[in-house]
């Protein structure tokens, strides 16, 4: 818990079910954030495994080609890194692009 939420709940204010202050703004646009970059990251993740099997690579081959470890290739693939510059190297090795937005 944060400080922040600790002197507020010691103060009285709003608690959630569990008698937990509840959060800020700052901290569920936060946790917001951070699950849209998983969310994202998955996604892509998952894209790029599509293309891998339609061009017939393994694993192996994609990690052979990009200088990473197979088990780095499978994390990618299941959205685990969410690092755009690997995800960048990653696509660059099957001949596709990465763009990035920012809202």
């Amino acid at each position: 818990m944060s400080d922040e939420r600790a002197q507020r709940l010691g103060r009285g204010e709003a608690a959630d079910a569990r008698g937990r202050p509840a959060a800020t703004d700052a901290e569920r646009e936060g946790r917001r954030q951070a699950a849209r970059t998983a969310t994202e990251a998955y996604v892509l993740g998952h894209h790029l495994r599509v293309i891998r099997e339609e061009q017939g690579l393994t694993q192996a081959q994609v990690a052979k080609s990009v200088g990473i470890s197979q088990a780095r290739v499978s994390q990618i693939e299941r959205g685990e890194i969410h690092n755009l510059e690997s995800m960048r190297t990653y696509a660059a090795a099957l001949g596709t692009r990465t763009k990035a937005s920012v809202e």
